[in-house]
């Protein structure tokens, strides 16, 4: 029972001793952090021999540093050429920096008071060794923000000398910064006045989209019509009229003189093989005189045995060097049209309608 209590006794002093720990280790740590060094030359810093200058934060504990001219540290400031334009607001520039001092002299990186309007955005430094002189040179790539002719401050080194910190600083460099509005403008332009309530433009916008949606439509339907008639051109006519207008095309007396046998069957078979395509809905035109005869059993076609005699005979002209005799093929024309003949559908009686007209219907 008693030893819940010793426990929560012994957690409470460590809270306490923990917590006394991390006070003081935060106390210590402020007072061993060192106030910003920060020091305002005079302007003109040739005639001021020793000027006392002092942080222009206001603090206690601020260091003070004494401007020494002609010491053993010595700091130059010029700016670098640039491209042949005037500078504008957030142009880069870059200014270089050169500490001049003794091997046995240690000196701070160069700094300054305020830069306000300026910004240091890169620092690059390179060390130089002239006999017992040492040179920094640290060149700054920076920015202005803020027109006219601000100055850059200067910049301070501070180094030790007879018990003291003393400093060497820069001279101050005018800085010319162009405006980037027009001279013609003398401010921003002002805000436009507010939009009116109800606003009918989004709706003019939803019913413009509309109505280019829909002479879109109407413009691709349009396409594909013209399309569709300029890929398949008019209709075709039955495929009993196209036969027996292609066989009435064949030139049977020409080519029966020249002896042009193979070509003639080959011409006559091809244009019943595409009545019989056309015709029955099997692909004649890509099948051989078996397969045709195999379909035409299947599908019940009449004339079978007619159509099948006349692609073996023509088959024999076309593949076997066969020589038909010249009534037999002089008569080719005139039974692949009897052929196609009997196999036209026939018209249905004509039926007398209402009021007097009459019509046929072909059976196919």
């Amino acid at each position: 029972m008693h030893r819940p209590a010793r426990n929560l006794t012994t957690k409470t002093q460590r809270h306490k001793v923990r917590v006394g720990f991390w006070t003081i280790s935060v106390l210590v740590s402020l007072w061993l952090i060192p106030g910003p060094t920060l020091a305002q030359p005079a302007p003109d810093s040739a005639a001021a021999r020793d000027t006392t200058v002092r942080d222009t934060v206001a603090r206690d504990t601020t260091p003070t540093y004494r401007i020494v001219a002609g010491g053993p540290v010595s700091v130059s400031a010029k700016l670098l050429p640039r491209p042949k334009r005037d500078l504008t607001v957030g142009d880069r520039f870059k200014l270089e920096l050169t500490v001049r001092h003794y091997r046995n002299t240690k000196v701070g990186e160069p700094f300054s008071s305020n830069l306000d309007p300026f910004m240091i955005l890169d620092r690059k430094s390179i060390t130089r060794y002239v006999g017992d002189t040492i040179v920094d040179v640290h060149t700054l790539t920076m920015a202005a923000f803020a027109t006219g002719e601000p100055k850059m401050p200067p910049f301070i080194v501070p180094y030790p000398a007879e018990g003291e910190v003393v400093a060497a600083a820069s001279d101050s460099i005018p800085v010319k910064v162009a405006s980037v509005m027009p001279k013609d403008m003398k401010d921003i332009n002002d805000l436009k006045p507010q939009v009116q309530f109800p606003n009918f433009l989004p709706i003019w916008i939803i019913l413009g989209i509309l109505a280019a949606a829909g002479l879109g439509y109407v413009g691709w339907r349009l396409y594909q019509r013209y399309r569709r008639i300029k890929l398949y051109g008019t209709p075709l006519p039955d495929p009993w009229v196209e036969a027996l207008a292609a066989l009435d095309k064949v030139p049977a007396d020409d080519w029966l003189a020249s002896g042009h046998f193979k070509r003639y069957y080959y011409t006559v078979s091809e244009v019943l093989k595409r009545y019989l395509t056309r015709r029955f809905g099997f692909p004649a035109l890509d099948q051989t005189t078996t397969e045709i005869l195999r379909a035409m059993k299947a599908a019940k076609t009449p004339e079978r045995e007619g159509f099948g005699d006349f692609f073996q005979r023509a088959d024999m002209v076309k593949y076997a060097k066969f020589v038909p005799p010249a009534t037999e093929a002089a008569e080719v024309i005139a039974t692949a049209r009897e052929l196609v003949k009997v196999t036209t559908p026939k018209p249905e009686p004509s039926q007398t309608s209402p009021t007097g007209q009459t019509s046929q219907n072909v059976k196919p």
